[in-house]
């Protein structure tokens, strides 16, 4: 390690990173995991089960390719679009263990949110006081036992790294969403950072640009989803030039976002202005912006409740 380089490369460098050596293989030292991966494909399309975790919505996840695959996916839109209640729907509906890492919003508002989806509450009546508490406690234990597989992080107060730097150190994401996986002893696990740019700015690198930061979290996620062998879902901020954009190069800071991510979904509502309709719904849509897995440019729409935090399709 040299003196030149950036808090950003060090970080990226050390040893506590997990990074296994590169290997070298001759094409016929595939052909055993091809048989295995060509099983579990076929077991899959035999039962009509997914392969990984969902988004819920048939549409997209049809395009996706089925399911969302193992490796990094970015979700950005402009503010107000629902991004954080749209994640947490795809948390709560993936059909596998989900580990929400937060950010921004504590873990009962959180629960708010995923409350007023479950149950139908307006999420205005959840905060008002107007319930007693009985009945407020019994719908927020209809969601709770409504989504079983999904756990929430806490990481607004204190950065949260994405695996133990040490044994002394506390679990990290990884860890974490290992432990979750096995406690529902489930082939894959879905992980979610909302946002990916408050998480890297939190990042413990004193010297390091934004850029950096945010260029070292990419890499950082993209490793905890190699090490898991299964999808992260980063929630990414929109810049300020693309902000009507539903563009794969619409995120914020830096074109690792769009190049290193095996997806990019563009959240974006379709109508000029936040006018709801007599359900109190109003037209967004979710385009695949980037897709190695699938098809690239589908747009699917949707419909939005906001006081229900729900998502549907239109």
């Amino acid at each position: 390690m040299t003196d030149t380089q950036s808090d950003a490369e060090r970080v990226t460098c050390t040893p506590e990173t997990p990074a296994n050596a590169p290997r070298l293989y001759a094409l016929g030292d595939l052909l055993g995991a091809w048989a295995q991966d060509a099983e579990a494909a076929h077991a899959a399309h035999e039962s009509g089960t997914p392969r990984g975790p969902v988004t819920g919505l048939g549409k997209l996840d049809s395009d996706l390719g089925g399911c969302l695959a193992p490796g990094l996916h970015i979700l950005h839109g402009e503010p107000g679009t629902g991004k954080t209640a749209f994640a947490l729907q795809v948390a709560a509906t993936c059909g596998a263990p989900a580990l929400f890492v937060t950010t921004e919003m504590g873990p009962l508002e959180l629960l708010r949110r995923i409350t007023a989806r479950v149950t139908g509450t307006y999420l205005g009546r959840l905060k008002s006081g107007e319930l007693t508490v009985a009945a407020s406690v019994e719908l927020a234990a209809q969601a709770a036992a409504a989504c079983p597989m999904l756990a929430l992080m806490d990481a607004t107060r204190d950065y949260l790294a994405p695996w133990k730097v040490e044994d002394s150190a506390p679990a990290g994401i990884l860890e974490a969403a290992e432990t979750w996986r096995e406690r529902h002893k489930a082939a894959s696990v879905l992980v979610i950072v909302d946002s990916l740019h408050t998480w890297a700015d939190g990042a413990p690198l004193p010297l390091a640009t934004e850029y950096e930061r945010l260029n070292a979290a990419i890499d950082d996620l993209r490793r905890l989803a190699a090490r898991l062998g299964a999808p992260v879902l980063a929630i990414a901020e929109r810049n300020r030039a693309n902000m009507a954009s539903a563009g794969q190069s619409a995120g914020a800071g830096t074109r690792k976002l769009e190049y290193t991510a095996d997806s990019v979904l563009a959240l974006q509502r379709d109508a000029g202005d936040w006018q709801t309709d007599a359900a109190g719904e109003y037209s967004v849509s979710v385009k695949l912006a980037k897709n190695r897995n699938g098809a690239t440019g589908p747009k699917v729409s949707l419909r939005f409740h906001g006081a229900l935090q729900a998502f549907r399709e239109a």
